[in-house]
């Protein structure tokens, strides 16, 4: 079959990862057979499961796998993989250590992603000083999860390339666990950086503590680089969200908030204070959500000038968002035509604020911007209105 020129698309929008050359089938029934190959650049890209691929983000990721060299470096940190897509992408995973990989996976010790957990270090081993592992974090256990560095979750999914086809130094942060759910009717967005050496190096930092299982409920980290400002988890006092909203401004009646976010609750109802006011203040202001407590509710729904939507029917389409990100567009922090993106695995809870090893990313690249103003107003015209 002649090479031909592919591009992971999302639906309707701008590119995720744009990838040339031709694709490796393993089986026609498999998540990655169709994961393209070649080069990698940044972008974003977006499982939507009405009018999209739900399983974009997947076969982006076992695409990028395959294009990681021998003598190069694959690191995760993931929540949970289980079912099929976890399954898939494990063995994604063993393929590349079984041609001259390191990788290295480190997982939450929730039991539902036991299975492959078990998978993983049956083909990688459990011996971190090797160059290939598998390190499922101790915990202590608290609700059926284990964090390596907080006390409740590991929650990250965040992957690391030293190397994949021609892009070096590539982070992947992703709002998805790789469950059966998360690949069908879960809206989900991944973002992918490359060449960014200090970003790389962050994460990369992150990922030895986590590894090391550093115990520290106040880790907070921030790293400013080219490209982003990572903020590393958990942090025992303040909140960024509401630091980030304070900067905001709404003179003028310009400036527009999105947010798409799965778990919301009453320890962080500040950021929806903020929110009302910023709209009584003039900004426009849509939501969509997914889980979202009664107290946040009633603060947010006090504002005419605030659009509420919800997704949070999970197994049923349209489904349920497990995106985790904030859009503002307009005046910020003095700057008149701001354009930001604030994305990770970090929801407006408090075990992701306070107790969970989590990540979130601020992002100024107007292209990324766009791109997800474009998935807001998809997932925007499936929500509907509680």
């Amino acid at each position: 079959m002649p090479n031909k020129s592919l591009s992971v698309l999302t639906a309707g929008a701008a590119l995720a990862v744009v990838l040339t050359g031709t694709g490796t089938a393993t089986a026609e029934t498999s998540t990655c057979a169709d994961a393209p190959t070649g080069s990698v650049e940044t972008g974003a890209v977006f499982s939507e499961p009405v009018g999209g691929d739900p399983a974009a983000i997947v076969r982006t990721l076992c695409g990028l796998v395959r294009r990681t060299p021998s003598g190069e470096t694959i690191q995760v940190a993931h929540f949970v993989m289980s079912g099929t897509a976890g399954s898939e992408f494990a063995a994604e995973l063993l393929k590349a250590h079984q041609r001259g990989v390191n990788v290295r996976v480190i997982l939450d010790g929730d039991q539902r992603g036991s299975a492959v957990a078990a998978q993983l270090a049956a083909g990688l081993g459990t011996d971190v000083a090797g160059g290939s592992w598998t390190h499922v974090c101790t915990g202590p256990m608290s609700g059926g999860t284990a964090a390596c560095i907080g006390d409740k979750g590991q929650h990250n999914k965040f992957y690391l390339f030293s190397r994949a086809g021609r892009a070096s130094d590539v982070v992947v942060q992703s709002s998805a666990n790789l469950t059966d759910l998360n690949s069908t009717t879960y809206w989900n967005n991944a973002v992918v950086l490359t060449g960014d050496r200090r970003l790389y190096a962050a994460y990369d930092a992150y990922f030895a503590d986590l590894a090391a299982e550093r115990k520290n409920l106040d880790y907070y980290r921030v790293v400013q680089t080219r490209q982003a400002r990572a903020h590393f988890f958990p942090k025992a006092s303040g909140d960024p969200v509401t630091d980030h909203l304070a900067k905001v401004s709404c003179r003028g009646g310009r400036t527009t908030i999105r947010v798409g976010m799965s778990e919301w609750d009453a320890y962080r109802v500040a950021i929806a204070e903020r929110l009302r006011d910023l709209a009584g203040g003039g900004c426009r202001v849509q939501i969509v959500y997914g889980i979202m407590d009664d107290a946040v509710k009633t603060v947010l729904a006090a504002q005419p000038r605030v659009e509420l939507r919800t997704l949070g029917s999970g197994g049923a389409l349209p489904g349920r968002i497990h995106s985790k990100y904030l859009l503002v567009e307009g005046s910020y922090d003095g700057e008149r035509d701001a354009r930001w993106v604030f994305t990770g695995s970090h929801n407006y809870n408090e075990t992701s604020l306070r107790r969970n090893d989590e990540t979130l990313l601020k992002l100024g690249d107007r292209s990324l911007y766009r791109q997800y103003v474009a998935n807001f107003d998809r997932m925007r015209a499936a929500a509907v209105t509680p």
